[in-house]
């Protein structure tokens, strides 16, 4: 794979004294109700991507998903989706879901592209992304709404921090593709809801099992 840029749009990158010596890809999985005490609490402390593409690969999820995208309310569809999707912490494993239970970081971020269109734009995104020649697709799947992507990549923690290259992939993705990544998952804490997609995309040691 192509080296990867050093993320510089913005000040000289320092290392990360706090970075793990090597990419562990360890995460947290947490279960359904995320505005509940429960959904403070991992399910899973280390969790792997291939926990995830074993979950979101299961009939109860299928239901789950289809569900959520048969409900025409708006607010009704949002409640649907924070009491009963699971969901994870892509980028880091925690004690609780908030910034002081932060045990490591995995390298791992998130960008979450809202509103694509239909789902054979979707899947147009995901094959760009898939095709990147810089930052590798470690998993890419169609959002619970069925009209956005989730994208998770990996990156190397000696060489900016977390802030620092989501900022500068987020740039890079709008200059190099024209995609707008929601700045929202730019904390190491954000959560991604799961959700079933046939057609999810990984990296293949992790479909390889």
């Amino acid at each position: 794979m192509t080296t990867q840029p050093t993320p510089t749009q913005d000040a000289a990158v320092r290392p990360d004294l706090n970075a793990p010596a090597a990419p562990s890809e360890r995460f947290s999985l947490f279960g359904a109700g995320i505005n509940k005490p429960s959904g403070l609490v991992p399910h899973i402390r280390e969790a792997t991507l291939r926990d995830v593409y074993r979950w979101m690969n299961t009939m109860r999820m299928k239901e789950l998903t289809d569900k959520l995208r048969s409900i025409g309310d708006e607010r009704e569809r949002k409640l649907f989706k924070a009491s009963r999707l699971p969901f994870a912490t892509f980028s880091g494993t925690f004690s609780r879901r908030c910034a002081e239970g932060l045990i490591s970081h995995s390298s791992l971020l998130c960008f979450d592209f809202d509103h694509l269109g239909d789902s054979h734009e979707v899947m147009r995104v995901k094959l760009l992304l898939v095709a990147d020649p810089y930052f590798e697709t470690r998993m890419a799947f169609t959002s619970p709404s069925g009209d956005g992507l989730k994208w998770i990549t990996q990156v190397d923690l000696g060489r900016g921090t977390h802030e620092q290259w989501y900022r500068a992939i987020r740039n890079y993705l709008q200059r190099q593709y024209g995609l707008s990544a929601d700045p929202a998952p730019s904390s190491v804490v954000s959560a991604c809801f799961l959700c079933f997609d046939a057609n999810v995309m990984v990296g293949e040691d992790i479909a390889a099992f």
